[in-house]
């Protein structure tokens, strides 16, 4: 069953209080669709069920379409630092701006897949037998890699219209060990999964275990963005130094141009260690966002409902982090493609004055040789 939110909480949902006028006069020019009565407690109120709110984010939001399809890859080598908590609310985030998305699981936790909402209804009172008859039918990446299921066999739709996700399933430690044995191993998951999906997607996102493996090595060679979350606590403080140095020689060796997004989270502002390691990043990481996700039991309570932070607790100090968050997300993707661009373009620029001088040369020596008979 659908939310619905009142045109308040849609305004706020998309960042600035001040865009229930716009929605109004969009409501008015029919550009949108209409509000509708829905029943709160004793009263009727009116409001758009969640289903309705990407056709309202793409006109007013702050997250617009890239200027090419984009994939990004959601990765770093310590769990429990909010990572698919990131690759929700960026999933969710888009979506909700009338993107398309796919999210591609890759951890075999399926963190991203039970927080998305894909397997949460699962009842308790289910028989035994039809549920593993249910679970057993879920395809998924290996399914896809044996030729047993198309990629489109494995796209489920989750939550909103226009969101969708290629599910973990157990079998992904087979699909890794598999991925040793055949040719371009690191490039299965780009050549044959991710670009066929941005073909047919706004934003593709994978979400990847918290160690190097083969999935996640064709995850960053697939992706044009990393977003890594830098948990700002001693442990994840030691250990981003080892995975900066392997990121950068990884990087250097298959020749990659990702842009690499550091995002600090879970930190406390009441701690002094929490604040200095922050100041650090921010100090010292090339990439870093300049705001994070703070520990908040708001965040934890938006993962267990299947919704995004700006959703559940719209217009809160951490949902309003969270919006300006993704806003410098956003910029620094686009500004990744449009430097990629640039640099493509001087190529071809290279490219065709260098093919006129070479041309004239030509002339020039044909003319020589002419001359000379």
């Amino acid at each position: 069953m659908d939310n619905f939110y009142p045109l308040k909480k849609v305004a706020d949902i998309y960042g600035d209080p001040n865009l229930k006028f716009t929605i109004q006069d969009l409501e008015s020019q029919n550009k949108i669709p209409s509000s509708r009565k829905y029943r709160s407690g004793a009263i009727f109120r009116k409001g758009w069920p969640t289903g309705l709110l990407p056709q309202i984010g793409e006109e007013v939001g702050y997250f617009k379409k890239f200027e090419k399809s984009t994939s990004v890859c959601v990765f770093t080598t310590k769990g429990g630092v909010l990572k698919s908590t990131l690759a929700l609310n960026l999933a969710r985030t888009a979506a909700l701006h009338g993107q398309r998305v796919c999210v591609v699981g890759l951890d075999i936790q399926g963190d991203v897949t039970t927080s998305l909402g894909y397997d949460s209804e699962v009842d308790d009172g289910e028989d035994l037998g039809e549920l593993i008859q249910r679970l057993d039918q879920t395809k998924g990446l290996c399914d896809y890699f044996s030729g047993e299921a198309t990629l489109e066999d494995v796209i489920v739709q989750v939550g909103l219209p226009n969101l969708f996700i290629i599910p973990e399933t157990p079998e992904l430690v087979a699909l890794n060990d598999s991925l040793n044995n055949i040719n371009r191993r690191e490039f299965w998951l780009k050549e044959r999964v991710i670009d066929p999906l941005k073909e047919h997607f706004d934003l593709v996102i994978m979400d990847c275990s918290p160690n190097w493996n083969k999935l996640t090595t064709n995850a960053l060679v697939a992706c044009d963005a990393l977003i890594s979350p830098l948990e700002c606590k001693i442990n994840n403080f030691r250990n981003f130094r080892v995975f900066s140095h392997f990121l950068k020689e990884f990087k250097d060796e298959m020749r990659l141009d990702f842009e690499s997004i550091f995002v600090p989270t879970k930190y406390s502002s009441n701690k002094k260690l929490s604040n200095d390691i922050l100041n650090w990043y921010y100090a010292n990481v090339e990439g870093c966002t300049t705001i994070g996700i703070k520990e908040s039991v708001s965040a934890e309570e938006a993962m267990a409902l299947n919704l995004s932070i700006a959703e559940h607790a719209s217009g809160k100090p951490i949902a309003k982090d969270t919006i300006e968050l993704f806003k410098q997300i956003h910029k620094a993707i686009e500004e990744s493609h449009s430097r990629r661009s640039n640099q493509s373009e001087s190529l071809k620029h290279q490219a065709r004055v260098m093919g006129g001088i070479a041309n004239s040369n030509l002339g020039n020596l044909g003319a020589s040789l002419g001359h000379g008979v």
